[in-house]
């Protein structure tokens, strides 16, 4: 560290000067030193405390200047970017992400369509993005998914209590009808239950033939058919009784 004679020059003439100003020290130094070894003991003091000073300075410079630096680095940082590099995404997908986003939110907020397609084409997709962990989506997703739970509870109600139909057209059977509602040809026996007594519209054919699902083989052109909603229970039952049905059709053959 390099220290100039006039930087000690100067510190000295401020520490020695301090004493003056201090509101706790009223000693007059001069009344004290008599000779002049105790002025040289006071001015070596001083020398050594205006040396600690001046480290002290530098020190606080190097500091300084580090300071600077990282400023420097700092006005040049995009945070935004680093930020989507944490979710491994660029801005272009994020952005293409909060549109989808929006969309979905609004698709669920207005309870638009069906909640099995909302889920299906909207909120299983944005769900399955990293992206979903920004700080501007990660609160919208946890309330966005609490209010297609909500509705998806809701739909259930309603489809467990309000009896569907299906009307029957030309070349169906049972079999068909059940892959269309069920997404299975094996729960067509909880179909032929449901209208075994009655269909719901047998006020449209005269011939009593035509009220009801005597045999699975017929049904007609027109008949409407009760579709109930089924338990994971009631289509094991069903899928059990379609195959003890075949059994007994393959032994008749």
């Amino acid at each position: 560290m390099l220290i100039t004679s006039k930087k000690i020059f100067i510190l000295l003439l401020l520490t020695a000067a301090l004493p003056l100003f201090s509101q706790q020290d009223t000693v007059d130094l001069t009344k004290l030193i008599t000779n002049q070894k105790q002025w040289e003991i006071v001015r070596d003091y001083y020398a050594v405390e205006a040396i600690k000073l001046l480290a002290r300075i530098d020190t606080i410079n190097i500091y300084m200047d580090s300071l600077k630096q990282l400023n420097s680095k700092f006005e040049n940082f995009d945070c935004e970017k680093e930020l989507y590099l944490l979710v491994g995404a660029t801005k272009e997908e994020v952005y293409s992400y909060r549109i989808k986003f929006d969309e979905t939110e609004k698709r669920i907020s207005s309870k638009a369509g069906t909640p099995a397609d909302a889920r299906k084409m909207y909120f299983d997709e944005i769900n399955r993005s990293m992206i979903k962990c920004l700080p501007e989506f990660h609160d919208r997703l946890i309330s966005l998914q609490k209010k297609l739970e909500t509705w998806e509870g809701s739909a259930l109600y309603t489809e467990k209590t309000t009896e569907r139909t299906y009307q029957v057209v030309k070349g169906d059977c049972l079999w068909m009808i059940s892959e269309k509602i069920y997404g299975s040809t094996e729960l067509w026996p909880a179909i032929w239950d449901a209208n075994m007594v009655s269909i719901v519209n047998p006020e449209a054919f005269d011939d009593i033939y035509f009220h009801n699902i005597f045999s699975p083989d017929y049904i007609y052109p027109g008949q409407v058919l009760k579709i109930p909603f089924l338990t994971e229970e009631e289509k094991k039952k069903a899928e059990e009784r379609s195959k003890q049905y075949q059994k007994v059709r393959n032994l008749n053959n």
